[in-house]
C-alpha cells in the first residue's frame, strides 16, 4: 500500500482545481493549466517519471482529446451561427408549444434529446446553453442542464465507446459489461432527472415535474436494459432510449397539457429551416454510426496518425469516421437552408475564435493530466512504455486504488469513486474505464471478489464516470463559454452539483454493496 504521502500528492492536482474553481472562483481553463504544470511538476520529482515522458504524456493526452476538443469547436460555431440567423428562437418557440412548462422544457431537451444526440456524439455542453437561454432558463440553469442531462444514459453516450472501447482493450463480453452497468441505471436515470428539476427550481419544481422526471429516467433506465438483454447492437442502445424517452415525454405532456389554452399551431416550415443543421447531423451520425460504414470511412484517410514517437503511442485520426467531421459537414450544408448574411457569419466567426480557446485548453489539458497520472513511475523499454521497479509504490493511480483496496470488503462501498475521480481528471468516462481497469480488478481480488461480482463493480466504475459529467471542470467550462459566462459561474455550478454528484454516488455504492453480496 503507499504512503499517506504518496496517496496525497497523487491527489492534489484534482484538490487544487476544485479549490481554484469552487472557492477562489477561477476559471475551468487556467485551473487545468494550473492542474497540469502541478502534476508535471510532481510526476518529474516526487514521483520519478522523466521529464520526456512527462511531456510526451502531456501531448498524447492532448492528441487523444481531439475526439472532443475539435467536436467542441465545431458544435459552437454551428450553434453560434444558428443564433446569429435567429434559428434558436425559432426553435425555442416550437419547443414551448410541445412542452409548456420549465420543467417539461428542461427533461424534454435535457434527458430525452440530450440523451439522443449525446448516443450519437454530439457534446450537449457545447450545444444547448444558448438555446436553454432562448427558451427563457437563466445562465446557471442553462449550464447545470447541459452538464447533468449530458450522460443520463451513463456508458452509452458517444456510440457506447465507454463500453466498447475496454471490451476490445481487455477482452471484455461488452455485453456482459453492458448489463452490469444496465442493472444500475433505472434507479440512476432517475435521480439524474429528478436532480435536473432540483437545480432549476428547488422543490417548486420538484413537485410540479416530479412525475415526468420519474417517467424519463425510468424509460431511459429499463429501456437501456432491456435492449441489453434482447442483444440490441451496443452502438445504438443510447440512441433508441434517447427517442424512447422522447416519445413517451411528448405523449405524456400532450395529455397533461390538453386542458391548458390551445395555442397557435406550429409553422412546420421556418422550424424545419431552423433545426436543419441538427437533422442533417443527426441523419449524418446516424449512418456513420453503422458499424460497417464506420470501418469503411476509418480507411478513407489512408491511416493518417499522430503520436508519441519516443514511446510509440500513436492515435489514428480516422478523422471521415469521427463526428467532429461530420458536425463540420452538416454546419456547412445547412448553410444554404438558413441563408445568412455576411454579417451574420462575421459576427458569428468573431464570438466562435473569442470563446473556442477555454473548453479547447480546458478538455486538452485535463486529458493531459490523467496520461500523466496513468504513466508516471514508468520507463520507456524497446520502443514502448514499461512499469519501472518502483511502479508499484510510484505510480498516481496504483497508489490511489492500492490505498481504496487496503479498505478490505468496505472497498466495495467506495470503488465507484475511482470511476468518479478518473472521469473528473480525464474528463471522460472512457478514459476511466480504460485507465483503471486493472487496478478495480486487482484490488476486487485482493478482498477475495470473483470475476462476477468484480464486473459489477466496474460496471458501478462506469456508471460513476457517467454521473461525474455534471461536476467535470472541462465540460463545465465549455458550457459556461458557449454563453460568455466566466469564473464565477462556474464555482456557482459546481458547488450546487457537487452535493447532488455524491449523493447519486453514495446511492451507486449502496446499490453495489448490494448487488455484489446477492451475486448479480
Amino acid at each position: 500500500m503507499a504512503s499517506a504521502l504518496t496517496v496525497g500528492l497523487a491527489l492534489l492536482p484534482l484538490i487544487v482545481v476544485f479549490i481554484g474553481i469552487i472557492v477562489f472562483r477561477l476559471s475551468g481553463a487556467l485551473m487545468a493549466i494550473i492542474g497540469w504544470a502541478l502534476a508535471a511538476l510532481e510526476a518529474a520529482t516526487y514521483f520519478r517519471t522523466s521529464v520526456d515522458i512527462v511531456l510526451g504524456a502531456s501531448i498524447y493526452g492532448i492528441i487523444k482529446a481531439f475526439g472532443i476538443t475539435i467536436a467542441v469547436v465545431f458544435t459552437m460555431l454551428m450553434i453560434f451561427t444558428m443564433k446569429e440567423v435567429g434559428a434558436l428562437s425559432v426553435i425555442s418557440d416550437g419547443i414551448k408549444r410541445v412542452a409548456r412548462t420549465k420543467e417539461q422544457q428542461a427533461l424534454f431537451i435535457g434527458i430525452g434529446f440530450g440523451t439522443f444526440v449525446t448516443s450519437l456524439g454530439v457534446v450537449t455542453p457545447a450545444l444547448f446553453p444558448p438555446l436553454l437561454m432562448a427558451l427563457g432558463f437563466g445562465p446557471a440553469a442553462s449550464v447545470a442542464i447541459a452538464v447533468i442531462g449530458y450522460n443520463a444514459s451513463t456508458s452509452f453516450a458517444l456510440l457506447s465507446i465507454p463500453i466498447t472501447l475496454p471490451a476490445d482493450i481487455y477482452g471484455l463480453d461488452a455485453f456482459d459489461f453492458a448489463f452490469k452497468i444496465s442493472i444500475f441505471l433505472p434507479v440512476i436515470s432517475t435521480l439524474i432527472s429528478i436532480a435536473m428539476l432540483w437545480v432549476i427550481g428547488g422543490k417548486e419544481s420538484l413537485k410540479k415535474g416530479f412525475v415526468p422526471a420519474i417517467i424519463s429516467g425510468l424509460v431511459i433506465g429499463v429501456s437501456a436494459l432491456m435492449l441489453v438483454i434482447l442483444r440490441a447492437p451496443i452502438m445504438i442502445i443510447g440512441v433508441m432510449a434517447g427517442i424512447l424517452t422522447m416519445i413517451v415525454l411528448y405523449i405524456y405532456q400532450k395529455f397533461e397539457n390538453r386542458a391548458l389554452e390551445r395555442s397557435e399551431p406550429l409553422e412546420w416550415r421556418p422550424l424545419l429551416t431552423a433545426l436543419s443543421p441538427w437533422i442533417i447531423l443527426i441523419a449524418l451520425a446516424s449512418v456513420v454510426s453503422v458499424p460497417a460504414v464506420t470501418e469503411i470511412l476509418k480507411g478513407v484517410d489512408g491511416g493518417w496518425s499522430l503520436g508519441w514517437a519516443t514511446a510509440y503511442k500513436t492515435v489514428d485520426l480516422d478523422f471521415m469516421a469521427s463526428v467532429y467531421f461530420w458536425i463540420l459537414v452538416a454546419y456547412l450544408l445547412s448553410l444554404p437552408i438558413l441563408k445568412p448574411t455576411k454579417e451574420h457569419l462575421r459576427n458569428a466567426a468573431k464570438i466562435w475564435v473569442r470563446r473556442i480557446w477555454p473548453p479547447f485548453i480546458a478538455y486538452s489539458l485535463f486529458f493531459s493530466i490523467s496520461f500523466i497520472m496513468a504513466y508516471s513511475a514508468m520507463v520507456v523499454q524497446d520502443w514502448g512504455l514499461a512499469p519501472s521497479n518502483y511502479f508499484n509504490d510510484l505510480n498516481m493511480n496504483v497508489a490511489i486504488g492500492s490505498s481504496l483496496a487496503s479498505l478490505g470488503p468496505a472497498y466495495v462501498l467506495v470503488a465507484s469513486l475511482l470511476g468518479l475521480f478518473g472521469a473528473v481528471v480525464g474528463g471522460s468516462e472512457t478514459g476511466s474505464n480504460v485507465m483503471f481497469y486493472k487496478i478495480q480488478q486487482q484490488a476486487s481480488k485482493d478482498i477475495g471478489l470473483n470475476d462476477k461480482q468484480f464486473m459489477t463493480i466496474y460496471g458501478a466504475h462506469a456508471n460513476a464516470g457517467g454521473i461525474a459529467s455534471a461536476i467535470t471542470p472541462s465540460k463545465i467550462n465549455n458550457a459556461v463559454a458557449t454563453i460568455g459566462g466566466g469564473g464565477e459561474l462556474e464555482s456557482r455550478i459546481m458547488r450546487k452539483n457537487a452535493a447532488i454528484v455524491l449523493l447519486i454516488t453514495a446511492v451507486l455504492s449502496i446499490m453495489t454493496w448490494i448487488f455484489v453480496n446477492i451475486g448479480i
